[in-house]
């Protein structure tokens, strides 16, 4: 397994998407690994603050989407 699909099922591993034999590789991977570990707890952390985060879309941009909405359903018609 290459760095770059082990960190996606480190990544996948966080947000439960892995079926139990890849979830049993990951971990696998994980105890042979303090790197990944870190790697898994960061972003365990990155997780936690995005999604505490609130945000609203600015103003400006709800407007122009609505405009080309509207404008789109207008020239479908």
């Amino acid at each position: 397994m290459d760095y770059s699909s082990t960190l996606n099922s480190i990544i996948q591993l966080s947000y439960s998407e892995l079926t139990n034999n890849e979830r049993s590789v990951a971990l696998d991977k994980m105890s042979e690994s303090e790197d990944l570990c870190d790697t898994f707890s960061q972003i365990e952390q990155i997780k936690t603050v995005l999604d505490s985060e609130m945000y609203s879309p600015n103003p400006t941009s709800v407007k122009i989407i609505l405009e080309e909405s509207q404008r789109s359903e207008l020239e479908m018609h």
